[in-house]
């Protein structure tokens, strides 16, 4: 924030989002971005019960206060349908049918991410095709609704069931647990 003043003559108001790690020797930071990211955000916002533009508009005008923000208890947890072979060579063009009525029956929401609209069909990019978020009371029960909801997506695509389960959950904090004892 600081370069930002001296370069610009301002001060920066917006948002920061920080991507960190957990190593032995602590944590870190691997990057910040002046902007949102996904699906991070998207964990996040829809559990907002303020009113976004009230927030933003205090960052903007320097009147931002302790306590303006408050969100739902709730868990979330959000999985991406991605192209074959994406991360390495992302199969484009391939169609996927997206029953959104059923998505919206089973809990989820669901955003869309980079797909194109061709007579009709929604086909893969090379990127991100489709976001869906489950929300419940518990980590459990929105991975339970995210993973109803994408019953509902078909297409030659990639999903990563384990997010979000409690296995996967378990293996994070066995792994920050060894960590913190410094045996990694």
């Amino acid at each position: 924030c600081d370069a930002i003043r001296q370069e610009c003559g301002e001060p920066y108001k917006g948002v920061m989002y920080g991507g960190f790690i957990a190593t032995a020797e602590g944590v870190r930071l691997i990057e910040y971005n002046a902007r949102y990211a996904d699906p991070e955000v998207m964990n996040v916002l829809p559990l907002l019960e303020s009113s976004a533009l009230e927030l933003f508009s205090a960052v903007v005008d320097g009147k931002l206060r302790e306590g303006m923000g408050s969100y739902a208890r709730k868990a979330t947890v959000c999985k991406y349908v991605v192209p074959r072979g994406y991360g390495t060579k992302s199969e484009a063009g391939v169609p996927i049918t997206v029953d959104e009525t059923a998505i919206q029956a089973a809990g989820a929401r669901l955003y869309y991410a980079s797909v194109n609209e061709e007579n009709g069909r929604v086909l893969t990019t090379t990127s991100r095709s489709l976001a869906v978020l489950g929300i419940d009371d518990t980590i459990a029960g929105a991975e339970r609704v995210c993973e109803a909801a994408l019953a509902h997506i078909q297409g030659d695509v990639y999903v990563r069931h384990d997010i979000g389960t409690t296995e996967a959950l378990k293996r994070k904090l066995d792994r920050m647990a060894s960590l913190r004892r410094g045996k990694l």
